[in-house]
């Protein structure tokens, strides 16, 4: 909810991404959280995720698309 995460720095999450129109799943750690949203999308709280053993940081991941792991 908009302004209260639901997850905490460190937690280990999954996560989908399309990439080349495939649907992939994703697991990482919260490395940033946006409680308020982002400039482009302030309807959602969103995460950075690390993803180490790509060691990719998604950015702007919305908290609806993240569940634990």
């Amino acid at each position: 909810m908009l302004g209260n995460p639901k997850y905490k720095l460190g937690d280990i999450v999954r996560f989908n991404i399309i990439c080349d129109g495939k649907k992939l799943q994703k697991e990482g750690y919260i490395y940033i959280i946006d409680p308020n949203g982002t400039f482009f999308d302030d309807s959602d709280v969103s995460y950075d995720i690390m993803v180490e053993d790509e060691n990719c940081l998604y950015k702007h991941i919305n908290e609806r698309d993240v569940v634990l792991s």
